[in-house]
């Protein structure tokens, strides 16, 4: 239903592929760093962007709201005399429901994109497939890996093809932990916040989201990797 991944670096329409045809360098390309989360379903940070404030954010703790209230009417509903058909119906009726508030999130991080000089939108190479009906009957299922996140990333590739946006991906390996100014792999707190590690960096903390989508949009450009672990890795 959401979909299928598809290889790192494919470009998603026609329009793209003559877009990629007519660019030399990627250094001419404005990268937009997308990180995907639950508190903040999108974060979009072009790689010029120095202060977080300026990155642009599209909120998820209300997708995040819905789906807790879906897993609960599930259960009680598999606890009822309905039979699965039945349960199967409404549970993909609120999926379409869910899938085109994620499809109007991932609109409005295109919209911004176009407002970038020759933008190309970034995101990890993750390749997660959603199943909503796991994290719904699975009682230790995580809400944003098993479904959220997965079909927000997919959306996202599928919408940007409508703006004949550019989609590429970059290894994810420690997008979350590593600082965005000097390389250094930090931690990352439940609350939001990244903490670096190298007492000689500018940065001591700053928002997580905001720091791996700056990372992301800096993996698009060669050598622009994780510099050192932290001593504590």
């Amino acid at each position: 239903m959401d979909g299928r991944n598809t290889d790192s670096g494919t470009v998603y329409s026609r329009k793209a592929r003559q877009r990629e045809t007519t660019t030399t360098q990627p250094s001419d390309r404005t990268a937009i760093g997308i990180d995907l989360g639950e508190h903040n379903l999108y974060t979009a940070c072009p790689v010029s962007v120095t202060n977080p404030t300026d990155a642009y954010t599209v909120r998820g703790t209300a997708l995040c709201t819905c789906l807790d209230e879906l897993r609960a009417q599930t259960a009680r509903l598999l606890g009822s005399e309905y039979d699965r058909d039945t349960i199967a119906a409404y549970v993909q009726q609120r999926r379409d429901e869910l899938v085109t508030d994620i499809d109007a999130a991932a609109r409005d991080i295109c919209e911004y994109a176009l407002t970038c000089k020759d933008p190309i939108l970034v995101t990890e190479d993750t390749h997660f497939e959603p199943d909503l009906w796991l994290w719904l009957t699975a009682p230790t299922a995580h809400c944003g890996s098993s479904w959220l996140l997965a079909a927000a990333h997919l959306r996202l590739r599928t919408i940007a093809a409508e703006y004949t946006l550019e989609v590429r991906t970059v290894p994810e390996a420690y997008s979350s932990q590593e600082c965005h100014a000097c390389g250094v792999l930090g931690d990352r707190h439940p609350n939001e916040t990244f903490w670096c590690s190298n007492v000689d960096c500018q940065i001591d903390h700053i928002d997580a989201d905001f720091n791996a989508a700056k990372v992301l949009a800096q993996r698009y450009y060669a050598g622009k990797r994780c510099a050192r672990r932290s001593p504590r890795s």
